[in-house]
């Protein structure tokens, strides 16, 4: 949720090394710079994003290429891989979720209200966005999960796609993470998906250890050129 600005800050960027890495980032519609209007959140979400991410990487003309996602973004991420098979080569999820259960929603219940946030933790959406806007998002986006949790089975659109995916994929995850579930579902789905875990780490895992992080997807990323070069 919100922009990459926020969500991928020059400190993570700036890890990777960009004589190897070209790195494209998108606010998805009523995101960040791609607003207005503002986000309409709803179940399909993540799953018309994708579009927008296949369009943009064939204007480029950067085909093929890897999708990385974090958190909401791990779920448009799937999409793409799936909607762009013949575009995507490989597949990095961060914090990713692609199932709700009654512990999770409960959690998303119980944060609804920004009212509530801390300061600080309120503050890192203000640098990016009018209060206003921040507390209607989160309302929404909480209420899209619980949608999903009572009258889908808790399982998000992206879900049913997974067994679809035959790339390589890595997910990789905080030990502490309570938006998540255990990410070992992921390796009973997908073909060949490799798990790690950064041990006493939560949601934003990536920003608080961008070294293992970039070292992680350099390490998958590496493996996946030599599969291809079989």
């Amino acid at each position: 949720m919100w922009c990459y600005k926020k969500d991928f800050p020059d400190n993570v960027l700036l890890a990777f090394d960009p004589s190897v890495y070209t790195i494209v980032c998108i606010d998805p519609p009523g995101y960040g710079t791609s607003r207005p209007p503002d986000r309409k959140q709803e179940v399909n979400r993540c799953m018309k994003d994708a579009g927008f991410c296949i369009k943009l990487m064939e204007y480029l003309h950067m085909i093929p290429f890897t999708v990385l996602g974090w958190s909401e973004g791990a779920r448009t991420a799937i999409h793409v891989a799936n909607q762009g098979k013949q575009h995507v080569k490989s597949m990095i999820l961060l914090s990713a979720a692609s199932r709700v259960d009654y512990r999770g929603a409960g959690i998303f219940r119980g944060m609804r209200n920004t009212d509530q946030w801390l300061p600080d933790t309120k503050e890192a959406y203000l640098k990016f966005y009018p209060e206003e806007f921040v507390t209607k998002q989160w309302a929404d986006l909480c209420d899209v999960v619980q949608q999903v949790y009572d009258l889908l089975g808790g399982r998000f659109p992206c879900d049913y796609v997974l067994p679809n995916l035959k790339l390589p994929v890595m997910v990789l995850t905080g030990g502490m993470d309570r938006f998540c579930a255990d990410p070992k579902y992921f390796g009973t789905v997908l073909q060949d998906c490799k798990i790690e875990t950064r041990a006493y780490a939560g949601h934003d895992f990536y920003l608080k250890h961008p070294k293992w992080f970039v070292e992680q997807v350099a390490k998958f990323l590496n493996n996946s050129k030599m599969h291809d070069n079989k």
